[in-house]
């Protein structure tokens, strides 16, 4: 008798185990459901701003040289930056770059995803208005969580071209949040958040 309700309670704390595992792996796979448009947005944007990198500090350099009258000519001032900077000179900025596609292209596909879903009529094939309505709203607010990295970002980029005595040397992209915020307070971590957005949304649709 002892030992049939020993075997019984084990197997009863064994089912209740089971069970108890299942509900943990039901709550886990929701989780990562609802986190996955984030999460394989911010890795694909992150593989692409390590590719992509110098391509986008030539262009910075380009726009900002044009500004002051210098070279536009991507070859001569791939040879310039190369010169000055090294290969290490390309990649200023990428802590900054990742750290913006972390939180725009995360945003930005995990919000369409989540707009969409709230969007859908069962049974009936979406709208293109409420697709571009969800479109527009998750590139527009992801721009502006990204914007705070993305200025850090330019900022980065673009300080070795200021005078020596002008030049803020950052050393990533926590240094270049925290100098913004103390200089210009949280605010100054939106400028361009308009245009931003708007070129998101545009992008985006």
């Amino acid at each position: 008798s002892f030992f049939i309700l020993s075997s019984s309670s084990s197997e009863a704390e064994l089912a209740g185990l089971v069970v108890s595992c299942f509900l943990s792996f039901v709550k886990m796979s929701d989780a990562w459901k609802a986190a996955k448009p984030f999460v394989t947005g911010s890795l694909s944007g992150c593989f692409a701003t390590c590719c992509i990198q110098p391509i986008d500090m030539v262009k910075v350099r380009i726009q900002l040289g044009a500004a002051e009258g210098g070279s536009t000519n991507p070859i001569e001032v791939t040879k310039k930056l190369l010169k000055e900077d090294g290969v290490a000179g390309m990649y200023k900025g990428l802590s900054a770059g990742l750290t913006r596609q972390v939180f725009y292209t995360g945003a930005r596909l995990g919000l369409y995803d989540i707009f969409t879903e709230a969007a859908k009529t069962p049974g009936e094939k979406m709208p293109f208005w409420k697709t571009t309505v969800c479109a527009l709203t998750a590139g527009g607010l992801a721009a502006v969580i990204g914007n705070p990295a993305d200025l850090s970002l330019i900022r980065m980029q673009a300080d070795t071209m200021l005078p020596e005595a002008e030049r803020r040397n950052y050393r990533g992209v926590g240094h270049a949040l925290t100098s913004t915020v103390r200089d210009e307070g949280v605010a100054g971590l939106f400028k361009g958040a308009v245009p931003t957005a708007t070129r998101a949304m545009a992008l985006n649709f």
